[in-house]
């Protein structure tokens, strides 16, 4: 499953929004909520152990992402 979001320009750096809890991140960062942002499209694998989907349910409950 690919997420596909809009690149928004801050400060000179590009940035998207977290794909799990909505925060402006710069690309290949990892965010506040400890998600590991892979570029304009967030894939499951790569460098999160949690799928997408994974991450934003342990979110929703308030769950450690990892």
């Amino acid at each position: 499953m690919k997420i596909t979001t809009e690149i928004i320009m801050v400060d000179g750096e590009e940035c998207i929004h977290c794909p799990v809890c909505g925060r402006l991140v710069q690309l290949f960062d990892v965010c506040e909520c400890n998600w590991e942002n892979t570029g304009e499209t967030n894939i499951d694998g790569g460098p999160n152990k949690m799928t997408l989907a994974e991450a934003k349910e342990a979110y929703a409950k308030g769950l450690e992402i990892y």
